[in-house]
């Protein structure tokens, strides 16, 4: 059975620890497992959005069409009966792009005809939690101090994040994916175990 899970989340909301914890027990399961993440700086379109400073309207194109590009591959992984785990997918443009202003139903239609995953996973934190989660973890002190003050003057922005996230999985925009909403400040093994009993529930794995 195909299988396309994708993760989301604010900084520091534990997307990589989950999605590392994940694909490990599915391996242990038999299952073969890619991860990709997006923006997907390997490809040329997404070093593009590096380069300079571009108006919301233009980076929500570029980093639509750094999954458009993308999208032959993750059709080709699915046809193998692979499962595919993406960090972070279109809606993290359209949480992302919406809180500078982008209207979401805009965002919605320019990614309208992309494969949509499964299930979608938002790892829900606070935003005090994120800024703590950044000041604990080990990162370059540069990173972190950059990042920690990125994070603190755009308080406003992240709220509205973390909000348009809470919609998209409250309303669900597609009827093919299923959005779970996980509380990411739970200890990392129960929140590692509410994903893998939805996953094992839906892949019907014992």
């Amino acid at each position: 059975m195909p299988t396309f899970i994708v993760f989301e989340g604010i900084t520091g909301s534990g997307k990589k620890t989950q999605i590392k914890n994940l694909s490990e027990k599915l391996v242990e399961r038999g299952k073969i497992v890619t991860m990709i993440s997006f923006p997907n700086f390997e490809t040329d379109i997404a070093k593009v959005t590096r380069r300079g400073s571009f108006d919301p309207f233009t980076l929500a194109l570029l980093y639509a069409a750094d999954r458009s590009q993308y999208q032959e591959r993750i059709k080709a992984l699915l046809d193998k009966d692979e499962i595919v785990i993406s960090d972070r997918y279109c809606y993290s443009n359209f949480a992302y792009q919406s809180s500078r202003g982008v209207p979401l139903d805009w965002l919605m239609t320019i990614e309208k005809n992309i494969i949509k995953p499964n299930l979608v996973f938002f790892i829900d934190v606070p935003i005090e939690t994120s800024i703590g989660r950044v000041q604990q973890a080990n990162i370059e002190d540069f990173t972190k101090k950059e990042l920690i003050s990125k994070l603190q003057i755009e308080r406003e922005m992240q709220e509205k994040i973390r909000e348009t996230y809470l919609h998209l999985a409250e309303n669900n925009p597609d009827e093919e994916t299923k959005w779970f909403i996980i509380d990411g400040t739970k200890e990392l093994n129960e929140i590692h175990q509410e994903i893998w009993n939805i996953v094992k529930d839906n892949l019907g794995l014992q």
